[in-house]
């Protein structure tokens, strides 16, 4: 993996520029000028991929790649054989539109209407539906080769992140930083879930929108990465992101070697953008229409100061992930991060963090540097998904910093390359080894916690034990193992986190149902019915156990209303004939 300055200095060109300068005498990329006559081959700057010397990167090296081969897909071989997991089941497992392939409704209803008709969540995200049909079509529910697709995405964000270092960093310090990407532990919640999909197809689209619109010129160029921005879109609203990364990668490569600016990419990108959002209104009804529950991201009820505080320590939070991810979560909603008692050392992180990034970001638009474009990516990326500038669906989560993360992984390649300077060839290499020897143990590690429903919420309340999310996904893998007492303990333990969580009263519900407690049962249905009124589950079962207690008509008008509330729901309407039924026959007996 070592590099030379020689190999660093020939990879920041490119070998044609995205944008020719017009007329005669006017400044080109290189800062010559140009007068309609050939120039010799060797004043043209040279790309990564361009020949000029056995220092330079001519072909894909292929020790590299088996490098990046190895180190994207041994940490995850024995995720393999895992079951679906936690969002899998609604987008996949359960999804009507899926399992039919009902491609219309990919493009013209909410990402979860194909499990839950009346969901809102805001996500419209079609073409992430549309391979999961795909392999839905091929191979049914086997979940081995679901996984088997995040894994090979991985790969691929891999190897499109090692070709963008290349054009920006050098052989040696790409290498580096694409293999600390790919064994990073925080990535194993966007590699291993299938619902990870959404992250993988955005950022892969990302990176390519990156390297066409940076590979050369001619509108062709142009439109192609504009629609890699495009189907980035479609499969995750994080790609975004895309514009705003390359005018990062714009000021280090080109602002650095050239006096001229191409705006055609940007112009490309913004129709694309407007298409975007002129098909995202029609179908959604608007561009946001997502609401926020403090279960999912307890700063949305927090004042405005207070949640910028409070995010700017779960910006710190994320840090600590990123560096240190000993301690990671398939949750952190209510109430794993206590927003009211957050330490006042992780805010004053957040804020050194917000100054570090501020004064990076003013030194690398006087003059950029490869450090710069690391902790310009973090800021750009991350800072529309902590919280601080809007709140967002979630108060943290592992997936969303699978594209931030591409700055972070650059940033220490970049320092594991300068090291070799310091502490020699042999201890830098054995250093960087060593780092990626102990990521790859630990997200190994970590992808056993995702076998199964069962043991990722183990591991969930074993790190954060007052996560309500956790104790009610584990109370529900514990009654599908058969082990109800477990199961009661931390659905009551759920509710007493967080007393408003209608769906763990139902689930609590259901269970002192199928044991025979339908007065206890008849609590929590009511609980789930007043937090939720449209919740046609609750009153239908509701209506069972009041059926059960004797007291038919409340039974009929509860059941009633889940048959108002889901008219085309074949259980609802059975359950309400059987009601009518049984107090027509007892009015018909006292006649």
């Amino acid at each position: 993996m070592e590099g030379n300055d020689q190999s660093r200095r020939a990879a920041v060109h490119a070998d044609r520029s995205r944008c020719r300068s017009a007329g005669a005498g006017q400044p080109g990329r290189d800062g010559s000028r140009r007068h309609g006559r050939t120039r010799h081959p060797s004043a043209h700057p040279r790309a990564p991929g361009a020949h000029a010397g056995p220092q330079e990167v001519t072909v894909p090296d292929r020790r590299a790649v088996l490098l990046l081969l190895a180190a994207s897909l041994l940490p995850y071989l024995n995720a393999l054989p895992n079951e679906f997991t936690v969002d899998d089941f609604g987008l996949v497992v359960q999804n009507e539109a899926v399992a039919t392939f009902d491609a219309v409704s990919f493009w013209s209803q909410d990402y979860w209407a194909g499990y839950d008709a009346n969901a809102r969540s805001g996500l419209y995200r079609p073409l992430t539906l549309t391979s999961f049909a795909a392999e839905y079509a091929l191979f049914g529910l086997q979940p081995f080769p679901y996984h088997v697709t995040n894994l090979l995405l991985h790969l691929s964000v891999t190897l499109l992140a090692w070709r963008l270092f290349l054009r920006l960093v050098g052989a040696a310090p790409a290498l580096w930083g694409a293999a600390v990407f790919a064994v990073l532990p925080g990535h194993s919640e966007a590699v291993i879930a299938v619902a990870g999909r959404a992250d993988l197809l955005a950022t892969a689209m990302i990176l390519m929108a990156l390297l066409v619109w940076t590979g050369g010129d001619g509108w062709r160029r142009v439109v192609s990465g504009a629609m890699c921005f495009g189907f980035g879109l479609l499969a995750k609203e994080q790609a975004a992101l895309a514009p705003g990364l390359l005018l990062c990668v714009d000021w280090l490569w080109f602002r650095r070697h050239s006096r001229s600016w191409c705006w055609q990419p940007y112009a490309a990108a913004a129709l694309m953008a407007a298409g975007y959002l002129w098909l995202r209104h029609g179908v959604m009804g608007g561009l946001t229409t997502m609401e926020i529950e403090p279960l999912d991201n307890p700063l949305v009820d927090l004042p405005g100061a207070e949640r910028v505080l409070a995010a700017l320590a779960v910006a710190t939070r994320y840090a600590i992930l990123l560096v240190l991810p000993a301690r990671l979560s398939a949750d952190y909603s209510y109430a794993a991060i206590e927003v009211d008692a957050l330490h006042i050392l992780e805010i004053t992180g957040g804020l050194l963090l917000v100054l570090a990034v501020a004064a990076t970001a003013w030194r690398f638009v006087r003059q950029p540097d490869p450090p710069g474009l690391a902790m310009v990516w973090l800021a750009v990326s991350f800072a529309p998904l902590v919280n601080v500038l809007f709140p967002i669906g979630t108060i943290l989560a592992e997936r969303i910093s699978y594209t931030p993360s591409i700055g972070y992984a650059l940033g220490v390649g970049w320092a594991l390359d300068r090291a070799r300077h310091r502490l020699g060839t042999r201890a830098a290499r054995s250093l960087g080894l060593a780092l990626l020897l102990v990521l790859a143990v630990r997200t190994t590690i970590r992808c056993a916690d995702w076998r199964d429903e069962l043991s990722l919420f183990t591991a969930v309340v074993e790190v954060y034990p007052d996560n309500a999310k956790g104790h009610k996904g584990l109370a529900k893998a514990l009654k599908d193992a058969g082990r109800l007492a477990e199961a009661e303990t931390h659905y009551r333990e759920a509710i007493g986190i967080y007393p408003r969580f209608d769906t763990a009263h139902y689930n609590l519900g259901i269970l002192l149902l199928e044991t025979a407690r339908a007065d206890e049962a008849l609590f929590h249905f009511e609980r789930a019915c007043a937090l939720r009124p449209t919740f046609a589950d609750a009153h239908l079962n509701r209506g069972v156990a009041l059926f059960q207690l004797g007291r038919l008509s409340e039974s009929r008008e509860a059941t009633l209303r889940a048959v108002e509330l889901r008219p085309a729901w074949d259980v609802a309407q059975q359950n309400l004939q059987d009601v009518e039924g049984v107090i027509d026959q007892m009015e018909a007996a006292e006649r």
